[in-house]
Order: C-alpha cells, then structure tokens, then sequence
C-alpha cells in the first residue's frame, strides 16, 4: 500500500494510490481526483500531472515479474490404468397403477348474486329551492339561540 501526497489549495491529502479511481478536469480546468468509497478531491495540477504521481507511486510497488518455469526436467508419472466399468441396466420400469372408476366429483350450481340495494331516489328539487334549504337557519328548537329569535 503506497501513499501519495496530493495537494489542495486548503490543505494537502494523503491519499492510498490503490484507492484512486479516476481524474477529471472540469470546465473550468479544475482537476478532481475520484477516491473509491469517498467524495472526490479537488487537486492542484493537470490532470497529465497527478496522474504521473499516483502512476509513479504504484509503479514503485509492483513487484518484479517471476521467470516462468521450465518443463524439461520435469517427468511427469504415468496415469495408472483404469479397469473397464461393467455395464449398467437401465432399471426395470415401473408397473402401470389399476385404473380406479372414482365418481364424478359434484359441482355446485353457481349461484347469481343478488341485485344490491340501489339508494331511495329523492324528489328532484330545483337549484333554486336547494340554495333556499341551504341558507335556513340550522338551530335547534329548543336552544336559547332559537328562543330569542322569535323576539
């Protein structure tokens, strides 16, 4: 795990170069570093520069390439001889179940649903005569409302 410096203007950060997910510059020719499983950093330089950086700094790590191995000197054993498998019979097959005469089963009659209940129809009033219904004082009879209204 190799860390790289990368700096801010508000400060710089340490980054694991592993870590690095992408660059981008912006419009405005910022340059965003993307961490994995964080916010992206805003950086100072190019993106040609930092990217130089976190390349440098994992460069530095890898370790140098092993030489493959040669197979001249080696022997291989011979495969021990299998004995030939005896032949399988297929099983015998099942025996056919007796038909058994079962009675129809009894389907009931399907039954129609009752007609709902349909609201009482009112008398057809005119618009005129609702507004009036409308606008009636609703007081009950026996309040003191209603007993000084008659006064």
């Amino acid at each position: 795990m190799k860390f790289i410096l990368l700096e801010s203007r508000g400060g710089n950060y340490l980054v694991v170069a592993e870590n690095v997910a992408w660059l981008r510059t912006a419009e405005n020719g910022q340059t965003t570093v993307g961490i994995v499983g964080g916010q992206p950093l805003l950086v100072v330089g190019s993106v040609d520069e930092v990217a130089a950086k976190i390349l440098g700094a994992s460069a530095q790590e890898e370790a140098p390439v092993a030489q493959p191995v040669t197979t001249e000197g080696l022997v291989t054993a011979q495969p021990a001889p299998r004995p030939e498998p005896e032949p399988i019979s297929p099983p015998p097959a099942p025996a056919p179940e007796p038909a058994t005469m079962e009675p129809p089963a009894v389907i009931a009659p399907k039954r129609e649903a009752s007609e709902r209940p349909r609201p009482a129809r009112a008398q057809p009033m005119s618009l005129s005569d609702r507004l009036a219904m409308a606008a009636a004082p609703k007081v009950k009879a026996g309040t003191q409302r209603f007993m000084g209204m008659s006064e």
